[in-house]
């Protein structure tokens, strides 16, 4: 999903929330735009580059042009369940991380439904245990 439309959403969200939380609704943008940082983290990790202009191709046009072949089965930490469910209990305790939370939640959804009408599939591994486990298993 390309970053202006979680930017434009999460930003619809926040002020929607703005009433109720006044500054705090900008967590919702946090949630909702910046989590994509763990894109970031993955491509330094991998290539060794810090040039956010290539991570961004990389997931966007060169991406599309291999059929995202290099980002499949990836670990995208900040998009993981067990990152959502411990967010989703942070929620419980904070009115920040709850509104981080709905960002959060907006974002997985984008991406999930875009996944669903462009991909016909998953890309990146949206489970940091089943990575492991799958990563272990083929190590083997």
């Amino acid at each position: 999903m390309e970053i202006w439309v979680h930017g434009m959403v999460s930003l619809i969200l926040a002020a929607v929330l703005y009433p109720a939380y006044g500054w705090q609704a900008s967590f919702v943008l946090i949630g909702g735009v910046l989590i994509d940082i763990d894109h970031y983290i993955w491509y330094v990790l991998k290539y060794r580059k810090l040039g956010f202009r290539d991570c961004y191709r990389h997931f966007t046009a060169d991406g599309k042009a291999n059929n995202y072949k290099d980002v499949t089965g990836v670990l995208i930490i900040f998009h993981t369940i067990e990152f959502l469910a411990v967010m989703a209990i942070l929620s419980a305790f904070s009115a920040l991380a709850l509104l981080f939370t709905i960002g959060l939640v907006f974002h997985f959804f984008l991406d999930l439904l875009w996944l669903y009408l462009y991909h016909k599939r998953f890309i990146a591994d949206h489970s940091l245990l089943h990575w492991i486990y799958r990563n272990r298993i083929q190590k083997a």
